[in-house]
């Protein structure tokens, strides 16, 4: 499931923000949602089994409907939900660019490119800079682009790709895993049975 600080990611009045953005409910099930699936509509009337979520103090189950099917479901497995998952989109590169831009000091047309990414059609959020995120500076740009990044391109599998990116360039104020352990999760385990049947690896990775 979606974690309390993913969901919790985006804005929202109760955030102080000046709308709900439109890309919570395309990222997220919430109860009461309605799937289109190929036997025709089913109620989300328990989005997901297992934990809980907390979002605005409120715990509810949580889950995720970008690029998923409802999981144990007869009605809700991939060849009936027509899910199309795009290896790299258009408002990745627009990122990425903005990302480019604020390196060099071009804050403004880094927050021009963020901004064609919020103002689409089926977004139209509210340009930056906003209350929650100035971008009058380098630093404010890049927590700006951290966040945008974040609920862009959720479920993606690519915000692990830039935090260890921006963890070994130094950029990072504030570690965002609040898990990570420096010195032994830059790293994967070396699996026991690897060990076992080589006998010239002398030990695992610093910290397993």
């Amino acid at each position: 499931i979606p974690s309390n600080k993913t969901i919790d990611a985006f804005e929202r009045p109760q955030k102080g923000d000046a709308k709900r953005d439109p890309r919570m409910n395309f990222t997220l099930y919430f109860k009461g949602d309605v799937i289109n699936v190929g036997k025709g509509k089913l109620e989300i009337d328990y989005p997901v089994q297992g934990n809980t979520s907390v979002l605005d103090k409120v715990e509810q189950k949580i889950s995720w409907r970008k690029y998923s099917a409802l999981y144990k479901n007869a009605d809700g497995y991939y060849e009936l939900n027509g899910i199309n998952m795009r290896i790299m989109r258009y408002s990745e590169v627009l990122l990425n660019l903005a990302e480019c831009e604020n390196e060099l000091g071009n804050t403004t047309a880094a927050v021009t490119l963020m901004n064609q990414v919020r103002s689409r059609g089926d977004v139209k959020m509210p340009n930056y800079p906003t209350v929650n995120y100035p971008t009058s500076t380098k630093d404010q740009v890049f927590i700006a682009l951290q966040h945008e990044k974040m609920v862009e391109l959720t479920g993606e599998q690519l915000r692990n790709k830039d935090i260890l990116r921006w963890r070994k360039q130094g950029k990072l104020k504030v570690e965002p895993i609040s898990y990570f352990s420096a010195n032994k999760y830059e790293l994967l385990p070396i699996p026991q049975f690897e060990l076992d049947n080589n006998p010239n690896i002398k030990g695992n990775n610093p910290g397993y």
